[in-house]
């Protein structure tokens, strides 16, 4: 991957139905949270036991990230967030957040960020997806399936963070 990433100055995160699944799921009354291991968990996608399926995103509509689900996370740009990071997140930019053929793709782009109006001189693009305002949640089980690029210089990630706490004691 860090050949292709070097050659093509771009890194794609690819979440996916098949490798990508972010399901929560409440217990049923009267019911108990199966564990890791435990057999009442179905074969991997499935919900556990006692357990019903309330939010997924299968990612199958084409174009950008389902705007009732999702929401860019662009507030700290200008300063680089709280690591000083060397990408500036884009509020709906499909070159940089977009579904093609039931893959969530996050792509990471080395590109100026001057034209960009919040821009803090960053000289990578990526997008920041989050659930904020639409959807959270206290309790639940969990699911998320993923494929992380690795290579020198990237740092792909999936956060479960809470509303109201300040960070790192919400993640």
């Amino acid at each position: 991957m860090r050949r292709e990433a070097v050659a093509s100055t771009a890194v794609r995160i690819g979440l996916t139905a098949s490798l990508f699944v972010l399901s929560l799921a409440a217990p049923t009354r009267g019911a108990s949270a199966a564990g890791p291991g435990d057999p009442a968990i179905d074969e991997a996608g499935g919900v556990p036991a006692g357990y019903r399926l309330v939010w997924s995103d299968e990612f199958d509509t084409e174009g950008l990230p389902d705007s009732a689900r999702w929401v860019y996370d662009v507030g700290s740009n200008r300063r680089g967030w709280a690591n000083r990071e060397l990408q500036y997140y884009s509020d709906a930019r499909r070159e940089n957040s977009r579904i093609e053929k039931g893959v969530l793709i996050i792509e990471s782009r080395r590109e100026s960020t001057s034209a960009f109006a919040d821009s803090g001189g960053q000289r990578y693009t990526s997008a920041r997806l989050v659930t904020r305002g639409r959807k959270e949640w206290t309790y639940g089980f969990f699911e998320i399936r993923a494929r992380l690029p690795c290579g020198r210089g990237s740092w792909p990630a999936i956060w479960t963070l809470g509303d109201n706490n300040v960070w790192p004691d919400r993640g």
